[in-house]
């Protein structure tokens, strides 16, 4: 009996193993990875700071350019004052009406345009920086409002 359960031990680390090592990236056509695109790229009509980078793990965005919905997470460096000033004088230059902000240890900017909704939300990271989650949701139509 104890021969069988280190046989089944075995098999289920080797399975592990084996699993572990298969990269599930899609590739081109020359076997290479596919890179990762920019925060540019996924932002289409959303202006990104000077030297962020994408959080990929917190990212989901579905669809692009000036219709993308979900939600991009940056680590951006700088001062988080600078970064909500960048995005408050940023937006509207991009069409984004601003609709509502605070700004605290927790930054909130609403803005909205023509179908879209967007929020960025910035935060002091723990060793410097900040991060920055912009989320953009379709726009309740006023006639679907919940009572």
């Amino acid at each position: 009996m104890n021969i069988l359960k280190y046989l089944i031990l075995l098999c289920t680390t080797a399975m592990l193993i084996a699993c572990s090592s298969v990269d599930i990236r899609p590739s081109s056509k020359d076997g290479a990875a596919a890179p990762e695109p920019s925060a540019a790229q996924l932002a289409g009509d959303m202006p990104i700071p000077p030297g962020a980078t994408i959080r990929p793990q917190e990212t989901l965005v579905m669809g692009s350019g000036n219709r993308w919905m979900g939600r991009i997470s940056l680590s951006v460096p700088g001062e988080s004052q600078a970064i909500y000033t960048y995005y408050r004088d940023g937006l509207p230059s991009a069409g984004w009406v601003l609709t509502s902000s605070s700004y605290s240890k927790l930054s909130f900017l609403t803005f909205s345009k023509a179908e879209r909704v967007a929020t960025v939300q910035i935060q002091s990271a723990s060793f410097g920086g900040n991060e920055v989650t912009i989320t953009v949701t379709p726009a309740t139509k006023s006639g679907n409002a919940a009572p």
